[in-house]
């Protein structure tokens, strides 16, 4: 064996243990940059929230979600969460009726606080699910109706009962109210993430299979 042949043989041998010890990534790119078919595949990136929530692409053969609202005034994005919520009213009506139902349920104690609770929390995350066009909204649009109703009835029987004043009642419902539209946020917004996750993870095996044949 030639020194030439000696040395492409030691560095080859090195490079394959790099390869080893960078990981089955590594070994992907390996084979791709010797002019194989494999794809190039990177590591997951970015933070902690990211590695814990990553990023969604949207719902395959879903349009656009604005497509025939036309306004062009100001606070464009006040009138089009305003216009999504007139035409899907069920989407987010029917979570808060769900939610105002089981609240009862959910100030108690024992499994049905916790039937209660975990329904409120279903039915936020399902206003979400399929309000797609923006997931969010259509979550703390259900979390408003449904508690503005709620607290209407305990403002009205707490003050008239003597029970609270009617300052500590504007204080309890400012601070509820606050809590109840952040809980709406968080679950719209992940009733919306996890549709597009699982219609993610389907599509990926679809594509794979097209592929093989």
């Amino acid at each position: 064996m030639s020194n030439r042949s000696a040395r492409q043989s030691r560095a080859e041998a090195r490079r394959r243990a790099r390869l080893a010890a960078q990981g089955p990534t590594s070994d992907v790119e390996g084979e791709a940059s010797e002019g194989g078919e494999a794809p190039l595949v990177r590591g997951v990136g970015g933070g902690f929230l990211q590695r814990l929530v990553p990023p969604a692409p949207p719902l395959p053969g879903k349009g656009d979600p604005l497509a025939g609202f036309t306004y062009a005034g100001p606070a464009p994005s006040l009138v089009s969460s305003i216009w999504l919520l007139a035409g899907h009213p069920i989407s987010w009506l029917v979570p808060a009726l769900i939610w105002m139902v089981a609240w009862p349920f959910s100030l108690g104690g024992g499994t049905n606080a916790l039937i209660g609770s975990i329904a409120q929390y279903v039915a936020l995350i399902g206003a979400g699910w399929i309000g797609w066009q923006r997931p969010w909204l259509f979550g703390v649009a259900a979390v408003i109706v449904g508690w503005g109703a709620v607290a209407w009835y305990f403002v009205l029987y707490g003050t008239q009962s003597g029970l609270i004043s009617p300052n500590q009642a504007l204080v309890a419902l400012a601070s509820q109210t606050g809590l109840q539209v952040v809980v709406g946020f968080v679950a719209g917004w992940y009733g919306g993430y996890l549709r597009r996750r699982l219609a993610d993870q389907r599509a990926r095996p679809t594509a794979t299979r097209a592929r093989r044949r």
